[in-house]
């Protein structure tokens, strides 16, 4: 439903179908019921009934208008728990002498009853004794059991599994099966055969009901039987023993002397090959033929002469011929007795026995099983055999396809009331197929019954398929619905499945397919209708949801202009239908709004929402609730926030958010998407107003928010981790920026669809992995970039990224490719000299300094200061800086101070920047030093200190920039002589960067080498008792910063540090007088590239000096 982002209970784009969708949605006239299986008063079954009427009621036959039936006569014995064995004897009772037939009749019942009830016992008892024993590996004592509880189960149920009952079937199946497990598991018997025989016979017995018809257990016994037979003992058993052959030993022969004297010699060849067929299917059957009773003759109360007895026994042989012969040339063996059949001579009785006797034997057997299916409910199973018929040559028959489609018709309906909806629905189809056939003589009731039965089910299967997401299998039920109403010419009904039809199809992003159903709704809804004015309430109803879900079809396909004409033909329709301030009228009108907004038709727009929101107040100032849904008042405010940036009014915009995001606490606290999606916006809105600090725990809240939500490949989660990652950058929060960085980095290529370029993340984490000097890192993010802006045609991007990467190579060293990049990007700027070139030229004049080449750097320098153009103002900052450096190196401190004073009015003038405004009087402060002007020196970095002590500046960047100052603070005192104030600075500044940075931070570790180097400084003046323990410390703290140094693992680029490190421990082993310790330390400075001229060269050579004098002393 999220596709056309609505409510289906009002906006008039829903599928259409609720609870009431199940029952009946034929018409609004419609209220009949499909009738169930066990009404039979159809008339169809009211014509079938006049075959004929079972005239042997005493046999047990149910009423006259019932559908016959095969097996017990009685209906209730397909539900019963107790099956009743089936009687193989066709003899006649005796007749009772009067006034002893009730009570004779009881006795026989009750003896009856007991013998059932006896056998059920055992075969239970009998069938758990055997399981016990199975279990317990005595399989002799298990077969017994077990064959005696098959037996057991063999008198209750008959030998015929064709007419078992669904739980004779099932358990006869079980004991076959643990009789299989018997023979298998019983290591006596080598032979497997006889397993392979009981496993054969269950596997035969669960295979005759279809899986969709057995209980889970029966199809995990089947299961099981399967595997077994797959065993090697079985699939290796030999080839099976050859069957007996056929004897006649014995077939009775009887008496010839007795056939001559009773004289039916005759008779008996009379009839003889009339008798063979009729006979054997009546026993194959367990049923008797028609004159079966004839075999007996009944012994009357009264004496006959022998005569007498002769004549009456010889009529009924006579009656025997003739009904033999009748079962040979008619109907099959069974289904006199089965259709009721026995006297009906009309044509149409005359037409089903003819077609039944013309069936094969297998059709036949098909058609009895199919009919002991229905009555056991197993509908699946009764349903696959009476499909098997409609190729059968009695299928030419018009009673024999009645007949069938009453069978197809009652499986249907059992199926519908056991909830099987899928074999019900095939069942009314094929019934509908049949019914057709004849559809000049076919009652309409029962074609209307057929029909209804079809578009029910067909809907219920389309309602659950809807329910699990299957929306195309929906779409082809509801098709054929839609097909069967029409042909009844109910137009609404049909309507209803189409408008269904377009909302799955929107489901699965086929809006053109769902625009399409769409517009034949409309045509069929105008079909006899001049006028809206004329058109009935149901269907302008349907009109109206038509018209919604089109222009949401034409919005989803981006096609704005149909979209909107939509929008103007469906508000004023609504408009007449709800009323002009209704909760349907007011969401379509934000909904066209937003379209306007698309469009760029922003005052028009306006104009709607101006009106929603003056509506809005004057009923939220009456206490009333919300005009529309929260949905719809949320999209509201969204579309009001994008006019308002769409036309520049940032401030306005971050005033709707706020109200969406009070609004969304208010009305909607559970929906989590919707409010972390506000948080979102609204926090990026606040960093475009460099109002970093409160976006960030916006942007945070949402990116928490989303996570739960969404997984790690979700495209909103990576745009709120984005988000994140380049605020916490901003505000100089190195170390989460990194950490948000490399999840990113990680998922980015892993999205589809992203909302967000990975090519400037890169970017943007290389910078950041830059500035936290780890090059490697940088080096290889700007790379990566640099490949994927390739593809996107964006220069002004891939000139960026060049300068990044060519900047990251010179720090890592690689001078060549660094120059090569600074080349290309110089020759690409220089006829448009843009912000980039002179960017450029700055970068490529500061690697010229670091090979050596000052003066070309300066020139280059010079040129970007002397030129006029705008573009370079942002550089000529960082270029007064860079000269007043150089100055000062080459001790013209006049010269140096005058390039930080323009730099610094550089900074307040065109732009404040507090970043570069501390940087610039730092060096101004260092450049005083130079000239021992301390005072000047300590007020300069007071006055910087001051500006960054301001409310607002508590975050982590300015107290690291505070930290600096605090170094400096160091510098000038040590210069000064207090060394007591310089380590007090040290040690703040040391604090700042272990709280802000973390122990074993690269810069907290260099802090940590300074203030004990101003340790070492303060234990020169002192004697060697008191100076050991401050020595002592300082080499603790060096021993662990060296030790944390190393742990890093990246000695290229720590190499300074671990040098002056080294150097401070040799000369406190000096001090201790370990000269073969300092020896050592200085072999392994040796091995490290030190800048000529530096504070550290230096100090190395005072410390070979001092090693030299101790190993000298030493000699001695």
């Amino acid at each position: 439903m999220s596709k056309f982002k609505n409510k289906i209970g009002r906006s008039g784009y829903a599928s259409g179908d609720d609870a009431s969708d199940v029952i009946s949605e034929l018409s609004h006239d419609e209220t009949a019921s499909l009738t169930s299986n066990t009404s039979k008063s159809s008339a169809f079954r009211s014509r079938m009934s006049r075959f004929g009427k079972k005239k042997r009621k005493k046999e047990g036959a149910s009423g006259s208008g019932s559908t016959p039936s095969v097996g017990s006569a009685s209906k209730t014995n397909s539900k019963s728990t107790t099956p009743t064995a089936a009687s193989t004897s066709a003899r006649p009772q005796a007749v009772s002498p009067p006034g002893s037939v009730s009570s004779a009749s009881r006795r026989s019942k009750h003896s009856n009853q007991s013998e059932e009830k006896r056998l059920q016992k055992d075969a239970k008892s009998r069938f758990n004794i055997g399981l016990v024993y199975l279990k317990t590996g005595d399989y002799s004592k298990a077969q017994d059991n077990l064959e005696h509880s098959l037996y057991c189960h063999v008198q209750l149920a008959g030998h015929n599994p064709k007419m078992y009952t669904n739980q004779s079937l099932y358990q006869i199946a079980s004991v076959r099966e643990k009789l299989g497990d018997c023979y298998l598991g019983n290591t006596a018997v080598v032979d497997k055969c006889l397993a392979l025989d009981h496993f054969e016979e269950a596997k035969r017995l669960l295979d005759s009901v279809h899986p969709e018809d057995a209980p889970d257990n029966v199809k995990e016994m089947l299961e099981r039987v399967d595997e077994k037979l797959k065993l090697p003992e079985l699939s290796h058993s030999g080839v099976r023993k050859k069957p007996p052959p056929v004897t006649k030993k014995y077939e009775m022969q009887g008496n010839d002397k007795a056939k001559k004297t009773l004289g039916i010699g005759v008779a008996a060849v009379a009839v003889g090959g009339a008798a063979a067929g009729g006979a054997a299917a009546a026993a194959n059957n367990n049923a008797p033929v028609g004159a079966a009773a004839a075999t007996a003759p009944t012994q009357a109360n009264g004496k006959k002469g022998l005569k007498g007895g002769f004549e009456k026994f010889g009529h009924n042989i006579e009656k025997f011929g003739k009904e033999v012969a009748g079962v040979g040339l008619g109907i099959k063996s069974g289904f006199e007795e089965i259709l009721g059949l026995e006297d009906s001579d009309d044509e149409n009785a005359s037409g089903l026995r003819a077609s039944i006797s013309n069936m094969h034997d297998e059709e036949a057997e098909a058609l009895k099983i199919a009919i002991s299916h229905i009555q056991r409910d197993n509908h699946r199973t009764a349903l696959n055999h009476l499909l098997s018929l409609k190729e059968c040559e009695a299928m030419q028959n018009w009673a024999f396809r009645a007949l069938m489609a009453d069978y197809m018709m009652q499986v249907a309906d059992s199926a519908m009331e056991s909830s099987k909806t899928g074999v019900a629905v095939e069942s009314y189809e094929e019934a509908l197929a049949i019914l057709k056939q004849d559809e000049d003589t076919s009652e309409e009731e029962d074609l209307s019954k057929a029909r209804k039965g079809c578009i029910k089910g067909h809907k219920m299967i389309a309602i659950d398929c809807e329910g699990f997401g299957d929306f195309r299998s929906a779409i082809e039920q509801r098709k054929r619905a839609c097909e069967l109403l029409e042909s009844e010419n109910k137009v609404v009904p049909a309507c209803h499945q189409l408008i269904s039809i377009a909302y799955n199809l929107g489901k699965v992003d086929e809006y053109d397919k769902s625009s399409v159903i769409l517009s034949d709704v409309c045509r069929k809804l105008f079909k006899g209708v001049t006028s809206l004015d004329y058109m009935p309430s149901d269907r302008l109803h349907l009109l109206v949801k038509a018209y919604h879900m089109r222009a949401i079809c034409f919005t989803k396909m981006a096609k704005w202009k149909p979209a909107l004409d939509q929008y103007d033909e469906l508000i004023p329709l609504v408009a007449k239908e709800s009323g002009r301030g209704s909760l349907d009228y007011m969401s379509l009108t934000i909904r066209k709004a937003a379209l306007l907004v698309t469009l760029k038709n922003y005052a028009a727009a306006t104009e709607l929402l101006r009106n929603y929101f003056q509506m809005a107040d004057i009923n939220d100032g009456a206490g009333n609730e919300l005009i529309v849904g929260p949905d719809d008042h949320s999209l509201a405010l969204d579309t009001s926030a994008a006019i308002d940036l769409k036309l520049g009014k940032v401030d306005d915009a971050i005033t709707t958010f706020e109200k969406k995001l009070a609004f969304l606490e208010e009305h909607l606290p559970q929906d989590k998407e919707m409010k972390s999606d506000a948080m979102h916006k609204l926090g990026c809105l606040l960093s475009y107003k460099k109002n970093h600090e409160e976006a960030l725990p916006l942007l945070q809240s949402a990116l928490d928010t989303r996570k739960f939500l969404f997984d790690g490949r979700n495209k909103f989660l990576i745009e709120s981790s984005w988000a994140v990652a380049a605020t916490n950058q901003t505000l100089g929060d190195t170390d989460k920026a990194l950490a948000d960085y490399e999840i990113l980095l990680e998922k980015i290529d892993l999205v589809e669809d992203s909302p967000i370029n990975s090519v400037v993340v890169h970017n943007s984490a290389g910078k950041l992995f830059f500035e936290d000097g780890k090059i490697e890192a940088a080096v290889s993010s700007f790379t990566k970039a640099l490949e994927g802006v390739e593809s996107q045609g964006d220069d002004a991007l891939k000139k960026n990224i060049m300068l990044n990467l060519a900047n990251a190579l010179a720090a890592k060293g690689e001078i060549d490719g660094a120059f090569d990049l600074y080349e290309d990007l110089e020759r690409m700027g220089k006829r448009k000299r843009t912000q980039l070139y002179y960017f450029t030229l700055y970068n490529k004049s500061l690697l010229l300094i670091k090979v050596g080449e000052k003066e070309q750097a300066k020139d280059i320098l010079n040129d970007i200061i002397e030129t006029r153009s705008s573009k370079a103002d942002d550089t000529k900052g960082n270029v007064y800086i860079t000269l007043g450096i150089l100055s000062v190196e080459e001790k013209k401190i006049e010269s140096g101070l005058n390039y930080y004073e323009d730099a610094l009015a550089m900074f307040v003038d065109e732009r404040y920047d507090i970043s570069s405004i501390t940087q610039t009087k730092k060096l101004m402060a260092m450049a005083y030093l130079e000239t021992k002007k301390y005072d000047v020196a300590i007020t300069i970095l007071e006055d910087a200190l001051t500006e960054l002590s301001q409310p607002g500046m508590e975050r982590k960047f300015y107290q690291l920039m505070k930290a600096e100052v605090w170094n400096c603070m160091s510098k000038v005192y040590q210069r000064r002589g207090d060394h007591s104030s310089a380590k007090n600075f040290a040690k703040l500044a040391l604090q700042t960067y272990k709280s802000e940075l973390g122990e074993r931070h690269p810069i907290t570790l260099r802090n940590v080498s300074n203030v004990s180097v101003l340790l070492l400084e303060e234990a020169e003046g002192l004697t060697k008792s008191e100076a050991k323990s401050i020595i002592d410390a300082a080499k603790f703290e060096m021993e662990g910063a060296l030790g944390a140094f190393l742990s890093l693992n990246d000695s290229w680029a720590y190499r300074f540090d671990v040098a002056s490190l080294k150097t401070n421990l040799g000369l406190v082993a000096v001090w201790q007088g370990k000269p073969k310790k300092a020896r050592k330390l200085l072999k392994q400075i040796e091995g490290i590239e030190v800048l000529a001229d530096s504070v550290l060269e230096k100090r190395i050579a005072t410390l070979k000096v001092l090693l030299e004098k101790l190993e000298k002393e030493k000699e001695k």
